[in-house]
């Protein structure tokens, strides 16, 4: 009975002693406890994960799953089907960047308003552009073919400003800041402004704006505010500030929203979650979901609202890591959605910075949410680099390209430094812990206020800079930045020449309409066609977000075939909650190399 008695002693220990090892320390943004064995980890940087990054050098053994640094070993070879032909490869599988052209206005805010022309918004500075007047310009049109500008005159300042698109190809843009008025500029406040954009290829649009009429001005005054199409063509205007500032005050704090357009006697609603994200609310991010409510984000915080009842109806967990929204700004974006998982609605929030000094380092980790979840909750992740103010760009094939942005510091004038030049992308399908690549770098800091989105050719456009409070050439770190630069993904370098669509796409569809398209691969003899097509809404860009960015993929089933060219009726989404009405591009995918992309309007 004795030694029965010292033996049940030695294996009680035995198993304190493991359950101990376990949870000795706490991963510092794991909710007091050690990682879980799905990512095992304690990185550098406080989050649990999976990757060699997490489990490398500086890992925290102690605060690691069963007390030692050790990942996951997920096999990298490719899966190939016995029979299967080869997949293309690309001849520069990690892209290149070209510079092609220049801004003539500093680029804070940009928005694709046609398949040729994208329009480049600045605050009101002394830009290289000038009006006839010779007053300094900020804002342009820019054509993407030519890589020339036209220069356009706006009359508010669009300093920090927002927009969106209306159902019928309409750009909205709305908030700004301080009038300025001299020899050299002639813009009135802006922080109330609306101002409307009907998009042209023919040279002769121009911005339509009355300052001096209420129905011309927002509720109240917003800086750094947010717009969101909703599912039925009106935008959602959320949050911002009532002045200029770094960072947010309660005195200042607007945390209401409002409509566009709307009635004459609407009232802005209040929204208690904007007082609660508190001071890091500034740019939320929106994005609309399948049952019509809207998915909010900011700071660290995220919930569920119900534009019909005008209240929150579900709060989600905090984001582990600390604020990741203005002025320690991370990259958000809704990943794209998938027929075959039922559209399931995931963000990903990769970023931002550990603390709003110009010494504090920015945050290498990322976090996935699943809203279809039952309960959802934060999955954490790491990139190869941290990364503050970056751009999330959503490619042709749907992988994520993040770029822009520094290592150290926040978003600001003279707040950051160590420029990011080599952009990283992060594939939704692939396991937790090989999720992200790093592709070819850039030679341009690309720092506070730059921007990126993609172009129908399946590039990527990237323009912007600007550290300081004026244009500046000589004696700063980082001087105001002109020049664009093309992306090319390796997606557009293999040895497959790229597919085409051939039919005409009608220049209006209706949801769930069916419409039968003719595609040419051009060659069937070396990669059996594989083919996906996607449809995507580019959004208005500024300060690291993509306002209305989104990604689905369409239904398609192949109905005939002649050579290489095969005919597949593709189905429009079901219904505007998946993807709300307004400008919209499909791009057709032969083995993951897209074609040219087709615009239409869908509504």
């Amino acid at each position: 009975m004795v030694f029965i008695h010292k033996l049940g002693l030695i294996l009680a220990a035995s198993l304190l002693s493991l359950s101990f090892t376990a949870d000795a320390a706490a991963c510092k943004y794991n909710n007091g406890a050690a990682c879980p064995e799905e990512t095992p980890c304690c990185s550098p940087h406080g989050h649990c994960g999976n990757s060699l990054l997490a489990c490398g050098n500086g890992c925290d053994a102690t605060a690691s799953f069963n007390g030692v640094c050790q990942p996951h070993i997920f096999s990298t070879a490719p899966v190939v089907a016995a029979g299967d032909k080869p997949r293309p490869v690309p001849t520069q599988p990690k892209g290149s960047f070209k510079i092609v052209g220049l801004t003539g206005v500093a680029a804070q805010h940009i928005a694709l308003v046609t398949p040729k022309k994208m329009l480049i918004i600045d605050k009101v500075e002394n830009n290289p552009a000038k009006l006839p007047s010779g007053r300094a310009a900020h804002t342009v049109e820019y054509d993407i073919e030519t890589n020339e500008y036209r220069v356009l005159d706006v009359a508010t300042n669009t300093f920090c400003s927002g927009g969106g698109f209306l159902p019928n190809g309409t750009l909205i843009s709305g908030g700004g800041a301080e009038a300025r008025t001299t020899h050299t500029f002639n813009a009135t406040k802006g922080f109330q402004s609306l101002r409307m954009w009907q998009p042209c290829e023919d040279n002769s649009c121009e911005w339509v704006e009355n300052p001096a009429d209420p129905a011309w001005l927002m509720t109240g005054n917003r800086w750094y505010v947010s717009f969101t199409t909703l599912p039925s063509g009106d935008l959602f205007i959320l949050g911002g500030s009532n002045e200029s500032l770094a960072i947010n005050r309660f005195a200042t704090n607007n945390p209401t929203w409002e409509l566009y357009p709307k009635t004459a006697d609407f009232q802005a609603v209040h929204m208690p979650f904007m007082v609660d994200a508190m001071p890091n609310n500034l740019y939320p991010n929106v994005y609309t979901l399948p049952d019509g409510n809207l998915y909010i984000f900011a700071n660290q915080k995220s919930c569920i609202y119900s534009l019909e009842r005008r209240e929150e109806i579900k709060r989600l967990p905090d984001l582990p890591g600390g604020p990741r929204s203005y002025p320690l700004t991370g990259s958000h974006v809704l990943l794209p959605l998938d027929p075959a998982k039922n559209y399931a609605h995931e963000i990903l929030v990769c970023g931002g910075s550990e603390a709003m000094t110009t010494h504090s380092n920015a945050l290498s980790s990322c976090g996935r949410i699943n809203l279809h979840a039952a309960d959802p909750q934060w999955e954490m992740d790491e990139m190869p680099t941290p990364r503050l103010m970056s751009d999330a760009v959503i490619l042709a094939d749907g992988k994520i390209m993040l770029l822009n942005g520094a290592q150290i510091g926040y978003a600001g004038f003279l707040r950051a430094s160590n420029p990011i030049y080599t952009p990283v992308v992060y594939d939704p399908d692939a396991p937790l812990g090989q999720r992200f690549t790093e592709w070819t770098p850039s030679n341009i800091a690309r720092m506070y206020h730059s921007v990126a989105t993609l172009l129908p050719d399946g590039t990527v456009f990237v323009a912007g800079s600007n550290q300081n409070s004026e244009v500046r050439f000589e004696n700063v770190p980082y001087p105001t930045e002109y020049r664009v630069e093309t992306f090319t993904p390796p997606y557009l370098t293999t040895d497959l020449e790229r597919p085409e669509i051939v039919s005409e796409i009608p220049e209006k569809l209706t949801y769930d309409q069916k419409l039968d398209i003719v595609i040419d691969v051009k060659a069937t003899d070396k990669y059996e066609p594989d083919v996906t097509f996607m449809l995507g809404h580019r959004g208005f860009v500024t300060h690291s977000t993509h306002m209305s960015q989104r990604v689905t993929k369409l239904v398609s089933t192949k109905t005939s075939e002649d050579g290489t060219k095969i005919t597949y009726t593709v189905a429009m989404p079901p219904n505007a909650n998946l993807m709300p009405p307004g400008p919209h591009y499909i791009h057709m995918l032969n083995n993951g190399v897209p074609s040219k992309a087709i615009h239409f309007i869908l509504n």
